[in-house]
């Protein structure tokens, strides 16, 4: 199933970094658990606040804070930015060696998250956009999985 734009909730039983997911974040939509649409929507028969509903997931959330060297991590929080900040690529260009698993994916996140996919590598020297990330050039493609998830560019800990 592809991913669409017009996304305003993904239903999700866990935190699981699943492309929808991550996408969902950038967009800052609703992920809710599925009681939002098995007891609450389908019984009242509308679509209802989803802030009750809103996915916690605290182990799987402690494990990815966890694996990726963060004092904490929450999808609440994410989202959160998200809806503040607005797209997290805005104005950003983004280009992926072709050796770079997951290249799918992450055009998808990088359009997910407002920025522009490049298909080829842009020149180095002068006339380059100043907000250029070259994924398996010189950062590690886990710089924007994880930021799409935290809403947070941490560059030193991806510099290739």
């Amino acid at each position: 199933e592809e991913w669409s734009a017009g996304v305003t909730h993904l239903v999700a039983d866990a935190f699981r970094r699943t492309t929808k997911l991550m996408c969902a974040i950038c967009l800052g939509a609703h992920v809710v658990a599925p009681s939002f649409v098995d007891a609450a929507c389908l019984k009242a028969g509308r679509l209802l606040d989803p802030e009750p509903f809103a996915l916690k997931d605290e182990v799987c959330e402690s494990a990815f804070a966890k694996k990726h060297q963060l004092a904490r991590y929450s999808l609440v929080a994410a989202l959160r930015r998200a809806r503040c900040n607005g797209p997290l690529l805005a104005g950003f260009a983004v280009f992926c060696a072709e050796g770079v698993a997951g290249r799918g994916e992450l055009r998808t996140l990088v359009e997910a998250a407002g920025g522009c996919w490049l298909p080829k590598q842009p020149p180095s020297g002068a006339g380059l956009p100043e907000k250029v990330l070259q994924l398996g050039v010189h950062f590690d493609a886990e710089l924007l999985r994880e930021a799409a998830c935290t809403q947070v560019l941490r560059y030193d800990m991806y510099r290739l």
